[in-house]
């Protein structure tokens, strides 16, 4: 077959159950030109956050039984020669849930890469938007740079409401899942992020598991966290296409 064949065919997407809700925000057949596929693609990324969010409940629901044979060849070695227990800290390893974790929070950042070429795309600014790069320390600070003072002088009502939109959302949710997701290219903050500690007591002279701490940001599970974001990921991507999508 030629290319300009192959090129010329209509795509059926045959989703996964989790993505429903990507495609029904972002509707490729709503859009023309290069925005077409930037929509695309938000709906691939957006459908991979749902996915990985789901993974990570039903992980989360099942860390106990998950880490009990863990801490059951813990107990077989604490019970052959005995130590004081509170010397150590104690992690399990569960390469599903790191995984998973990793591609969730390396997701959003991809995500947010993809969503903001829509406004160069959609000709809001001057020049071409490549990504949500940070500018110094600031999480998509060249981004909101172009908006403020490289927006088109018919576009600038538009530029300022998206300011105002991305800022306040970095504020909410960005700016701390692009640092959580950071973490893992510091040796020895990542892999504690990512792993179940086990809080371990000794009780009249028997190894007690007391309960599984499982992997959490500010305080908030992880499982829990992933659901709230996507709940965030769905706003920002509703209002953002509100305001540029009859550009």
């Amino acid at each position: 077959m030629h290319k300009e064949q192959a090129s010329s065919k209509v795509s059926v997407i045959l989703c996964h159950e989790s993505s429903v809700l990507a495609y029904s925000i972002f509707n490729p057949n709503d859009w023309n030109g290069a925005s077409k596929a930037i929509i695309h693609s938000c709906a691939v990324q957006q459908g991979i956050l749902l996915y990985e969010a789901s993974k990570l409940k039903a992980i989360f629901q099942q860390a106990d039984a998950l880490c009990l044979p863990r801490f059951a060849d813990l107990e077989s070695q604490w019970n052959t020669a005995k130590w004081e227990i509170n010397t150590f800290s104690y992690f399990v390893e569960i390469p599903e849930a790191h995984l998973s974790i990793q591609a969730f929070l390396g997701s959003i950042k991809i995500f947010f890469d993809i969503i903001v070429q829509l406004i160069s795309a959609q000709g809001i600014v001057s020049q071409q938007i490549h990504g949500f790069h940070k500018k110094g320390d600031d999480v998509g600070g060249k981004l909101m740079n172009a908006l403020r003072n490289n927006a088109k002088k018919e576009t600038q009502e538009i530029a300022v409401k998206l300011d105002d939109l991305i800022a306040r959302h970095k504020a909410m949710w960005i700016d701390q899942a692009v640092k959580a997701r950071d973490i893992f290219i510091h040796p020895g903050k990542g892999f504690s992020s990512v792993m179940f500690a086990l809080d371990l007591q000794v009780d009249e002279g028997k190894l007690r598991l007391v309960r599984v701490i499982k992997p959490s940001i500010n305080d908030e599970d992880f499982d829990r966290y992933a659901e709230k974001t996507t709940g965030y990921v769905a706003n920002f991507s509703e209002q953002f296409l509100s305001l540029i999508k009859n550009v």
